[in-house]
């Protein structure tokens, strides 16, 4: 045992995969859960990412000369979608990885869930659609992918998520209501927080609303933060000199 003031060593469970191995048997066992169907096409608005992605891809002169990554790439839909440039895929999820491989993708086993485990101005272009929602330090996930993208002002961000905070989730909340019933995600972004921390890597982002009335109804000039629930975003041109991440900000909703 110990000595008097020594922690108990043996206590320690020495298991370093441990943490990746829980997390890639829970996305395991939550798509296990998922509808047949799931990697087809339409689940998540890939009808509207797919063009609006391939138009910035084109703006900034990308072509199969590129190298992208799609982080968190399912079943490798977007990715045969989008084409353009060439791709390769990471997933912690090995039923994605096995749908990815059946589809063609080059792809690989990967817990990004806080660290990306690429090197340093590795990519042209990163893909993260519906997977920023599902991971807890947002600003770290995104400090990870302005590393690996290469400081070059067409290198492009391209994702998409979730808005929690529009009026009608707003007033669902006011009833007493969960603000979202979706057991994996462990974010909710407004606009204003999801634009803030785009902004804080990145020169330029265009947004796509996805759904909501401002996506119904784009003739009106809606405000993002009220009428959007799903969005799409393309920010390029990596800030050269990024400084610290104000952890503690401004009202954000």
């Amino acid at each position: 045992m110990s000595g008097p003031n020594k922690f108990p060593e043996e206590l320690l469970l020495n298991e370093p995969d441990r943490r990746a191995r829980l997390i890639r048997e829970f996305y395991q066992q939550y798509g296990e859960s998922r509808p047949e169907g799931y990697y087809d096409w339409g689940r998540q608005h890939e009808e509207a990412k797919t063009p609006f992605y391939r138009k910035n891809l084109q703006a900034n002169g990308h072509d199969e000369a590129s190298l992208g990554v799609d982080i968190g790439c399912q079943g490798g839909v977007l990715i045969n979608f989008v084409n353009i440039i060439s791709w390769v895929g990471v997933d912690i999820d090995q039923l994605a990885l096995q749908a990815a491989r059946a589809a063609g993708i080059v792809c690989h086993e990967m817990d990004f869930t806080s660290a990306i485990n690429f090197r340093d101005e590795s990519f042209d272009v990163v893909m993260m659609t519906e997977v920023l929602e599902h991971l807890p330090y947002p600003s770290i996930t995104v400090g990870e992918v302005h590393r690996i993208l290469k400081k070059k002002p067409a290198s492009l961000y391209i994702g998409s998520a979730p808005l929690d905070y529009h009026l009608h989730r707003r007033w669902k909340v006011f009833r007493g209501k969960r603000l979202s019933g979706e057991q994996t995600h462990v974010h909710h972004f407004s606009f204003r927080e999801l634009d803030r921390l785009l902004r804080f890597y990145f020169e330029k982002v265009d947004y796509l609303p996805l759904s909501g009335t401002a996506a119904r109804h784009p003739e009106l000039h809606l405000p993002y933060n009220l009428f959007v629930r799903d969005i799409a975003w393309a920010a390029s041109s990596p800030r050269q000199n990024v400084e610290r991440w104000e952890v503690v900000g401004k009202d954000l909703l």
